[in-house]
This record gives C-alpha cells, sequence and structure tokens, in this order.
C-alpha cells in the first residue's frame, strides 16, 4: 500500500494551491504561501448578543478565498485538504478546549440538494472527529433559505437570517458550551442567528470559528 501511495505521490504531486510549487501532502501549502494568508484572531463580537466570540484562522483573500469558492461553487470537493494544515496550525486547546459540542452551520435542503454537501462540513467534519470533539453536523436545522447575504447591508443581514435555524428534535444542547463553525464571517449574521437559538434552548456559552473573514 505504502508503494502504491508513493507511486501515486510521485505521479500526481501535490501543490500549493497559492503558487503550484510541489508540497508535502500534509503540509499542503508552502511556506510563503501561507504566511500570506494566516492571520489568526479573535473577531469583533460588538454586534452580536448571543455569540461570546469568533475566532478565524486566516484572511479571506488570495488563495484561500479561492479555494473556498471553489470548494463552495466550483464541485471541488477534493479543495476540502487544503482546509486540515490550518486547522492543525490553530492553538485550540488553549482557544476552544471548553467546547463540548461541535455544530457546523447548516444549508438549507434545497441548497444542500443542489450542491450535493454542505462545504463546511468538508472543512471541519474530519479534523475535528480526529482531534477528538463531539461533531454534530446535524444539531441544527436550517428551515428556510434566505435572500443571498452578500448583496445586503449589515443591518439587512441580521434581519434577512432572524429565525432561518431550528435546534434538530433529539438534540439537548442544555448546559453546554458549544463551537459553531462555518467557512467565512463577515458580519457575524449566520453565527449569531444560530448562536440566538442554540441559547434560547439552554445551552450555556456559544463561541465561532471559521476559516476566513474580511472582518478585523
Amino acid at each position: 500500500m505504502r508503494l502504491i501511495t508513493d507511486i501515486l505521490e510521485t505521479l500526481y504531486p501535490t501543490c500549493c494551491p497559492g503558487c503550484g510549487c510541489v508540497v508535502d501532502p500534509n503540509v499542503q501549502w508552502c511556506e510563503a504561501c501561507l504566511r500570506k494568508i494566516w492571520n489568526p484572531r479573535l473577531l469583533n463580537s460588538s454586534f452580536t448578543d448571543h455569540l461570546s466570540g469568533c475566532y478565524t484562522c486566516c484572511d479571506y483573500a488570495g488563495a484561500i478565498r479561492d479555494c473556498i469558492i471553489q470548494i463552495k461553487y466550483g464541485g471541488r470537493r477534493s479543495r476540502k485538504r487544503v482546509f486540515a494544515p490550518l486547522l492543525s496550525r490553530f492553538p485550540w486547546w488553549d482557544r476552544m478546549g471548553e467546547c463540548g459540542l461541535v455544530i457546523p452551520i447548516p444549508l438549507s435542503s434545497e441548497k444542500k440538494k443542489w450542491r450535493g454537501y454542505n462545504q463546511v462540513d468538508l472543512m471541519f467534519a474530519t479534523w475535528m472527529k480526529e482531534a477528538g470533539y463531539d461533531y454534530r453536523p446535524d444539531a441544527l436545522v436550517r428551515i428556510r433559505s434566505a435572500h443571498t447575504q452578500s448583496l445586503l447591508s449589515r443591518k439587512e443581514r441580521f434581519q434577512n437570517i432572524k429565525g432561518v435555524f431550528h435546534i434538530a428534535r433529539s438534540m439537548d444542547v442544555k448546559g453546554e458550551t458549544i463551537l459553531l463553525v462555518d467557512d467565512i464571517y463577515t458580519t457575524g449574521a449566520t453565527m449569531e442567528a444560530a448562536a440566538h437559538e442554540l441559547m434560547r434552548a439552554g445551552a450555556k456559552k456559544v463561541m465561532g470559528m471559521t476559516i476566513a473573514s474580511g472582518a478585523s
């Protein structure tokens, strides 16, 4: 099996999504490109009442933006591999060690059927499970579609997304410290709407984590 893997890696080497140079499959990025996108930080949460805070790994720009667009709109499921090394670099236990449950932001059933998958699951699920987190992909249900957030103002985004999430009937979040995960954080409207529903159901605390953000 190792021989087959070696042959495949020789014939089809892993290339950095930023510059195209050959890189270690376990790393996915060259150091130069990683430095351009890597900007882990706690985002401004002054506009959210129920979300205690949200961390992000990268700036939403350059190669990471391209990778997210490719997996989100271009059907490039294989791009999921470029996100795991970013998650591995983040200081999880210093920031998120207290979280009991990890819940992805869900898509509407219509959008998931059209896309064929939730890109957030592809980005986070395998890494979270291997890291020992209790990943619950079906904990939140999106009960209706919302208008495309990217076309709306901050105020309109919060109004547009209000009331779109429900807790799954089989899910009990009472007393839980929860980590919500998503691909991008812009205004925090989506995270806040999900956090509001979780807190209303009895969660102790809700934090957020995204791959990238254009916010400060």
